[in-house]
């Protein structure tokens, strides 16, 4: 049986090779990948987890999610990842879009439909899973299983 996951991700060139076992893991099931500001703006780590999702043809649904840290000022990776993230990949065009609810509700409502229990796979800063646990406080029930 393969696991399910979520996967809250701030994609620079790092997070890439976890998407792609994420994806491609025979033993994993990702059924939605979250963004969020860490390595690079979170509009900056959506667009790469768009162009990551199109290029390996994968049909899963991402949320973008925070685009601060909840309290300091957002300290990125620039200096590591380049200014995009991906610096030294080229993508083709897509038309493929985030979902229009944030990443926080995306998480909550997965965790709440689910017909199993699903693996929540932080990669990136904890803010979304912070604002999951601030808005949706009844959610610290599905995380007494860690």
């Amino acid at each position: 049986m393969r696991l399910p996951i979520i996967l809250d991700t701030d994609p620079g060139i790092d997070d890439a090779a976890a998407i792609a076992a994420a994806l491609f893991a025979p033993e994993l099931d990702l059924q939605l990948m979250t963004t969020v500001a860490g390595n690079v703006s979170v509009e900056k780590t959506t667009r790469n987890a768009l162009q990551l999702l199109h290029f390996w043809n994968a049909d899963v649904p991402l949320a973008q999610g925070a685009s601060m840290p909840l309290v300091r000022p957002l300290r990125d990776a620039a200096s590591v990842h380049g200014e995009s993230g991906m610096e030294g990949y080229d993508f083709v065009e897509h038309q493929r879009q985030p979902l229009a609810k944030p990443a926080f509700q995306a998480i909550r409502d997965a965790l709440m439909h689910a017909a199993e229990p699903i693996t929540l796979v932080a990669i990136g800063p904890l803010t979304n899973i912070a604002l999951l646990l601030t808005q949706y406080p009844e959610c610290v029930l599905i995380f007494a299983g860690w």
